[in-house]
């Protein structure tokens, strides 16, 4: 399920696809990751550390 989140620093809206994603380069070996998209642009995915995700973002909505 795509949950809503909220940027804390700029207010911006994304919606996170999954949380589970594995980090699979040399260097950060099964490092967990979010896989995310910013709202109007549908075709831009990000990752992120998934703790660091956490604490940069607030959940809106389901």
């Amino acid at each position: 399920m795509v949950s809503k989140f909220k940027h804390l620093k700029t207010g911006d809206t994304y919606y996170m696809i999954r949380d589970d994603v594995k980090n699979c380069t040399n260097a950060n070996d099964n490092q967990i990751m979010v896989l995310y998209k910013r709202d109007g642009y549908p075709d831009l995915l990000f990752v992120r550390e998934k703790e660091e995700f956490y604490k940069k973002f607030k959940k809106i909505s389901e």
